[in-house]
């Protein structure tokens, strides 16, 4: 037990949405800073949105692992669940790398070219294609199969 209201079962649920927003926010701010002759703020509150959401997505890692065994998952779904695990471990992998490389850079650097900046925004735009796989995962476990989902009171009718 977690604490959290009956409509709340895990924290996972609740969670696993900021660093999707943080991530998704990072990446935009790093586009709009290719069309800006002064990237200096903007790469700073990309940095810091990548910071954020990296840490944001190791929380959600962790409770999405920890709420597994507490869910009813169905057994066509095991295969699915599998692969949001995997998927999501690479995501935490990745964003972390990202980031320790973006802080590194802010701090050896300060002011970042156009080709650093154009460089990180493809960086950003690849781990969107991995977040989004690891999403919609997620999204199928929940709309596909139910994992998470209680029956409706009163049996549904």
């Amino acid at each position: 037990m977690t604490g959290l209201a009956d409509w709340a079962p895990n924290p996972h649920a609740l969670i696993v949405h900021l660093p999707i927003g943080l991530l998704v926010t990072a990446v935009a701010v790093d586009l709009i800073a290719l069309l800006r002759e002064d990237r200096a703020t903007l790469g700073l509150v990309s940095t810091g949105l990548y910071v954020g959401g990296t840490v944001m997505l190791v929380v959600a890692y962790l409770t999405g692992r920890n709420a597994a065994p507490d869910v009813f998952t169905p057994g066509l779904a095991q295969a699915v669940v599998t692969q949001h695990w995997e998927q999501a471990l690479w995501c935490v992998w990745y964003f972390g790398l990202v980031m320790a490389g973006r802080v590194a850079l802010q701090l050896r650097h300060g002011r970042l070219g156009r080709g650093a900046a154009a460089a990180l925004a493809v960086v950003g735009l690849g781990g969107m294609l991995l977040l989004t796989t690891t999403a919609e995962l997620g999204a199928r476990l929940v709309y596909q199969h139910g994992v998470g989902v209680s029956a409706p009171a009163g049996g549904g009718r």
